[in-house]
């Protein structure tokens, strides 16, 4: 597994990074700290992964935000799990609301990768974390799953308010055995198995390995 380094440099690196995310629309929660940076890899580009959360220690499982960015700066994955936020599912948008919310934002960010994009599907998806005193949350989102004309996936979770959830792309699928082949950085249950804290997770998620 490639090398994790914890915590923000002292020359305010988690800051530049999380305006950045301003800039794109997204968000990290006011307080929250950057608890780690790892680099990785993403269907075999170089990626660097930053982990914020309410509490500075990684804790999986727990509320946070990830971002994960390839080696030219995109952002290559997204995701704010966050108890706090506006979470009440009868503010989920419905399916063309869904649509237009995540076809607006893509294009206000990647309009070239946008264009080559055929839609799959749109369908509800939530998420849940567990904050530290052990109340599970649930994350509740519409999904907004596309293909991009170079055969790989890329999809867009729009939660309440229209509000970016999550958002990953460049993710290929291993049809002899079912599973997503691309590494999932956003995802704690993977992350545990990669480092060898948790189990592999089932079908249709991908292996954790250690050439991740």
């Amino acid at each position: 597994m490639d090398e994790t380094v914890a915590a923000a440099d002292e020359n305010g690196g988690g800051g530049v990074r999380s305006a950045r995310l301003e800039e794109a629309g997204l968000a990290v929660p006011s307080g929250w700290h950057e608890a780690g940076v790892r680099t990785g890899s993403h269907d075999g580009e170089k990626v660097t992964v930053t982990r914020y959360q309410p509490t500075e220690e990684v804790r999986l499982g727990g509320p946070h935000v990830s971002v994960v960015r390839g080696e030219d700066g995109r952002v290559v994955g997204y995701t704010a799990l966050d108890p706090d936020a506006h979470n009440d599912p009868r503010d989920l948008p419905g399916a063309e609301q869904a649509r237009q919310a995540a076809y607006s934002w893509l294009g206000r960010t990647d309009d070239d990768y946008l264009r080559g994009l055929t839609e799959q599907w749109v369908d509800r998806h939530d998420e849940t974390v567990v904050d530290e005193d052990g109340r599970e949350h649930v994350i509740p989102g519409v999904k907004v799953k596309t293909r991009h004309e170079d055969g790989r996936y890329a999809w867009v979770i729009v939660g309440a308010d229209s509000r970016v959830v999550t958002f990953e792309r460049d993710v290929t699928w291993d049809t002899a055995a079912r599973r997503r082949a691309t590494q999932m950085w956003l995802h704690d249950t993977w992350i545990a198995a990669l480092e060898g804290g948790g189990e592999q997770p089932p079908p249709p998620a991908a292996l954790a390995d250690g050439a991740a």
